[in-house]
């Protein structure tokens, strides 16, 4: 994957941790995963790649396998349901799962 993509990614993510409300009024997980799902299909569409299926793939081979989607499964398996819990986790394991891709592709980030 493109460095420029990862920093753009990680810049977006680290916005998103920061500046809520600069996305949102009222943050929670639902429109947090749906404005991320978006980015990433748009990200995805733009540069032919295929992050949000890198994503799902990357949670489901760390854990529990399901046929869950990321969005779902953060909610559903991680967060046990719990949308408060799950908004953290989203933010927290799309910085990891960058991180990851960064560093198999040996990319700087920060």
């Amino acid at each position: 994957m493109r460095a420029n993509i990862l920093k753009k990614l990680n810049s977006m993510i680290n916005d998103l941790e920061s500046k809520p409300k600069m996305f949102f009024t009222n943050p929670d997980y639902a429109k947090l995963s749906s404005f991320s799902f978006g980015y990433l299909t748009c990200i995805d569409n733009i540069h032919s790649t295929s992050i949000n299926n890198l994503f799902s793939e990357w949670l489901n081979n760390r854990d529990k396998k399901t046929s869950l989607f990321w969005t779902e499964y953060i909610l559903k398996v991680i967060a046990d349901g719990n949308e408060r819990n799950a908004y953290e986790i989203l933010i927290k394991e799309f910085k990891l799962f960058i991180s990851d891709l960064a560093l198999q592709e040996n990319i700087k980030i920060t």
